[in-house]
């Protein structure tokens, strides 16, 4: 099973950052959180802050687990840890991503996202009612 962390970054306007996937694999163009694959002996609240670090130059911090998910893909299973936290230094920068945009939480259902978020995704746009 591939581990992955993903971090729900607000900025102060109250708006999310979402980064939208390259070419290649089974989300292409798709939407998602920032984070990524776990590496061995890595916790999830550490693979969250180097995701950040090497996708979007960005340090962040202040990581409240929001809960843990578990999705089929046709090639592997995976196990998500999502977080909330705060950029503590840096700009996001796109570097990975095909696009990176900050959108309110009532705008997330315009994106099109990898099948494993949808759980994410409603529980944030009910905190946000």
């Amino acid at each position: 099973m591939t581990r992955v962390s993903a971090v729900i970054l607000y900025n102060e306007n109250g708006e999310i950052l979402i980064c939208q996937r390259g070419a290649g694999g089974c989300c292409e163009y798709l939407w998602e959180f920032p984070g990524g694959k776990e590496e061995p002996k890595e916790t999830a609240a550490e693979c969250a802050v180097r995701e950040c670090r090497e996708e979007l130059n960005i340090e962040v911090g202040a990581l409240d687990t929001v809960g843990t998910s578990f999705y089929s893909y046709p090639d592997r299973d995976i196990s998500f840890t999502f977080f909330k936290g705060k950029i503590l230094s840096g700009e996001p920068t796109q570097t990975v991503h095909k696009s990176i945009r900050w959108v309110t939480p009532q705008n997330l259902s315009e994106y099109a996202f990898c099948p494993a978020d949808t759980w994410i995704l409603e529980q944030l746009k009910r905190e946000a009612e």
